[in-house]
């Protein structure tokens, strides 16, 4: 199971006092695990969350003395909310488990165990995420059955339902096969009794059949019989359906103008290749992703063994496209002349094929592909009066219950495994075996921290910004800061590959200290043109506890001559919380020297603006996970409208990251933040050009 732990959790905590529910989420924000709190101690002040705050998900400490898991629960089923409940205390027992999960509880936790509350949180965000998707998807089944029942109405086809023998619905021309006016003229009236008696049982028991699954046939050449008498002739068509929650026989007459010719080559054309024969690359995915379901449900695994011509481009140029069609042709007979029983062809590319099948010995597929590849070499090819040789590459893709739930990612395997054969020769056959990440986190950490040292050394990292942009037309010019870092073979690394392995092993403040020179330097070489510039550095938790910090920062701006109030120092909300000494003394040091101060991810705190009070930042850029479906998601414009105006009150600037789109800057327009940043702006650049005049004319 995996959960977007990037996306936005609404958290209620119900705990005895506001600094035992802001430890609670503090840790759950050092685990990234992003949330927006609300606390609240007793019912009332629960009643009012549930009544004004779009929640997720409430944490119910039953440590409390006056107020019960019971009540909780209760409050919960009154308000008509979906909202998940866990249950957390000190002494967790066996008994207090029991007796929680049956007051309504989701789970219990210990406080003692914050690693089984981020990870019970993590589920619960999911099975959440599961249910919201269910009813979504359970309107659009409705929505989708309306249409149904216009499309039967108007149908050209006779159209019926049947429940326990007895009509529940006829369309129009269903009515007047029979020669009636309206539908209560048969509603209830038995199916066998419109039938000629000499068939009635051979009905009946394909009736009976077709309820329990077990019909060998699904359609019956029956004598109707009309409301005059008269007998009418019709191939009548019978399976099993729902109408209205029901189950029941979906009853379907053709209608008079014979197309079942002309739909059998309307279909075989939309599942075949025309040049091959072959089913074509729609169709193969289809039967793909069925495969990967039955997979997924432990029904079957298969196999995808996919074949490419080797060199095709010249064959292409020795023949022509003529030419090339008979070869593609050939081995598409080939192919399907040795395939396996069972298994499907397609022609999947211009030269490639592909082969779908269920597995029941792994080396038979191994077989099958090797000897495909060895009849292709060995055959002399005739086109038109040349003889040419050819051979194939063959990659296979097993697919099973670890496989990706996506079929286009099984056949990019496919793909990439082929043309890794094709660059060292092809004319071979291998199977895709995926690399496991055996490393654990420790040694992932050092193989980030040798990277890191080396581009160091090697001088392969550099200096990134991206412009901050006022949305009321504030004057100067403002950008973030980040770092790009080169391995040797080239690949390009950017904060968020990097970033928590280099706190974890400490080289985190080293790479701080490298960008502040850096933003240093840039602003030293602006200011000789003139031009007002702010540039920001987030700082890491290590640097948050850098004693030595300050000092530093003041003796390279004395050395560039340049002054403080050009560097805005960014700290983490989480970092700033759970370092709350040593934060105010970091930021006391920054102030003396006049540099300007801010809180990154802002807002996921229970009252956020209590830590303002300590620090007095002159920024704060609010949590990116508000950013999320911005321009439908009305709870978070109401709250980064909340946070934007709360911060103007107390002379604070508002940012907002993440700015993907138009939509989303269009939105921003009206919530009352001060700044915008993110992509659709300009993306992070090693030099700072941007026109800050594109927004404010």
């Amino acid at each position: 199971m995996q959960v977007e732990v990037e996306k936005l959790i609404r958290l209620l905590v119900i705990e005895e006092g506001l600094h035992k529910a802001e430890q609670i989420t503090s840790s759950l924000r050092a685990a990234g695990v992003q949330v927006r709190a609300e606390f609240a101690e007793d019912t009332a002040g629960m009643c009012e969350m549930l009544e004004n705050k779009t929640l997720d998900l409430v944490l119910f400490s039953i440590d409390l003395p006056e107020f019960t898991l019971k009540q909780a629960q209760l409050l919960i089923q009154e308000s008509g909310r979906h909202v998940a409940l866990v249950a957390m205390t000190r002494d967790l027992s066996s008994e207090v488990l029991v007796q929680s999960i049956q007051d309504g509880a989701q789970d219990v936790v210990s406080l003692k165990n914050l690693d089984h509350l981020y990870l019970v949180i993590k589920r619960e965000a999911f099975c959440l995420s599961l249910w919201r998707k269910a009813a979504r998807t359970e309107l659009e089944l409705q929505e989708s059955e309306k249409r149904c029942q216009s499309l039967l109405a108007n149908s050209m086809d006779a159209v019926a339902y049947v429940h326990e023998g007895m009509y529940i619905y006829a369309n129009a021309v269903y009515l007047e096969l029979f020669g009636y006016a309206e539908f209560e003229a048969i509603e209830g009236t038995p199916i066998i009794d419109m039938v000629d008696s000499s068939q009635q049982s051979q009905l009946k028991t394909l009736l009976r059949d077709i309820n329990k699954a077990r019909n060998e046939i699904d359609k019956l050449d029956l004598k109707l019989i009309q409301s005059n008498g008269d007998m009418v002739p019709a191939t009548v068509e019978f399976s099993k359906t729902n109408y209205d929650g029901e189950p029941c026989i979906l009853v379907l007459v053709r209608s008079v103008i014979d197309t079942t010719e002309l739909e059998e080559q309307i279909t075989y054309l939309h599942q075949h290749d025309l040049v091959t024969g072959l089913y074509n690359r729609q169709n193969f995915m289809d039967k793909l992703k069925s495969s990967i379901t039955q997979a997924m449900n432990g029904i079957h695994q298969s196999a995808v063994v996919y074949f490419a011509i080797d060199n095709f481009q010249s064959i292409r140029d020795m023949v022509g496209i003529s030419g090339c069609d008979i070869l593609i042709g050939d081995i598409a007979k080939l192919i399907s002349e040795n395939v396996p029983e069972g298994q499907i062809v397609a022609r999947f590319g211009a030269a490639s094929y592909a082969c779908l099948g269920i597995v029941e010995e792994k080396s038979l597929i191994n077989e099958f592909a090797t000897g495909i590849l060895s009849l292709v070499e060995e055959r002399v090819f005739e086109i038109g009066d040349q003889s040419i040789s050819a051979t194939c590459s063959a990659s296979i893709c097993f697919v099973d219950e670890n496989s990706p739930n996506n079929a286009n990612r099984i056949i990019a395997r496919a793909e990439k495994t082929c043309d890794q054969i094709q660059n060292r020769g092809g004319n071979k056959s291998r199977t895709y075996i995926p690399k496991a990440d055996d490393m654990t986190r420790k040694e992932a950490d050092g193989v980030t921290t040798d990277l890191i040292k080396d581009a160091l050394s090697n001088n392969r990292i550099a200096g990134l910004y991206q412009p901050i942009v006022s949305i009321k037309a504030a004057s100067g010019e403002r950008f973030t800061s980040s770092l790009e870092i080169s391995a040797e073979d080239g690949t390009k690394f950017n904060d968020k590959n990097y970033r928590r392995a280099a706190e974890r092993s400490g080289t985190a403040q080293t790479l701080d200290r490298w960008i502040i020179l850096h933003a240093i330097k840039k602003i030293a070489e602006i200011n000789k043109s003139f031009r007002k510039v702010e540039i920001f550095i987030p700082l890491g938790v290590g640097s948050v506890l850098d004693e030595s910090l300050a000092p530093w920062v003041s003796e390279s701006l004395a050395r560039a001559g340049v002054t403080g109030e050009q560097l805005v120092f960014m700290v983490n909300e989480g970092h700033a919380v759970n370092h709350l000494k040593t934060a105010k003394t970091l930021f006391s040091g920054l102030k003396e020297i006049n540099c300007q101060l801010g809180l990154d991810d802002f807002g996921t705190g229970i009252n956020p603006f209590q830590l303002i009070r300590h620090f007095h930042a002159d920024y704060v850029r609010i949590n990116v996970a508000y950013m999320d479906n911005l321009a439908r998601n009305e709870d978070n414009q109401e709250s980064i409208r909340e946070f934007a105006s709360h911060a103007a009150s107390m002379n604070i600037r508002s940012i907002t990251p993440g700015v993907e789109d138009a939509a989303i800057l269009s939105v921003l327009w009206t919530l009352g933040v001060d700044f915008v940043q993110g992509e659709f702006l300009q993306r992070p650049e090693p030099v700072l050009n941007y026109d800050f005049s594109s927004l404010t004319g």
